[in-house]
């Protein structure tokens, strides 16, 4: 049976969403707990793959990278095999497949005329639009407190 994330666990997640920096002893005088406590809760989320890793979030437009959206229309039967193909390319930051067979792929290059275009050429000649952003309004990464307590692995404390 897996183990459900309780209140400590999300605030521990809503924290270092928000600043990763932030040592254990730290968080432990924030939420009112030992240190060595968020160390192994941390470790556990940890283990579990709840947290995947801990790292700077780079802005691509502030670096003057481009950043665009792919979307690659597929039968649903081949969608997995491009889908992987596509996860091969190193400008590809994030794949997503639909069940009626749609690709959507993050795609980040330099930023110069040609960046996007260039990609493009790299994927031959499947059924691809493509979207180059112009601007970006809303950059985050995080998952928000209204998401993480409807999560299947919650468990709400009873009063």
């Amino acid at each position: 049976m897996k183990m459900k994330i309780d209140n400590l666990d999300l605030e521990i997640i809503k924290n270092l969403q928000q600043d990763a920096r932030l040592s254990f002893r730290e968080l432990g005088r924030k939420l009112g707990v030992p240190h060595t406590t968020v160390f192994t809760r941390a470790e556990r989320l940890l283990d579990r793959g709840i947290i995947k890793n801990f790292s700077a979030i780079l802005h691509p437009h502030d670096l003057g990278l481009q950043i665009g959206f792919v979307i690659i229309d597929t039968k649903a039967a081949q969608s997995k095999e491009i889908a992987g193909k596509l996860a091969g390319f190193d400008e590809v930051r994030k794949v997503f497949r639909t069940f009626d067979g749609k690709i959507i792929a993050k795609v980040i290059v330099h930023q110069g005329h040609h960046g996007f275009e260039e990609f493009l050429t790299k994927l031959g000649d499947m059924d691809i639009t493509a979207y180059p952003v112009h601007e970006v309004v809303k950059y985050d990464h995080t998952i928000p407190e209204s998401g993480l307590r409807n999560i299947d692995l919650y468990k709400k404390k009873k009063h």
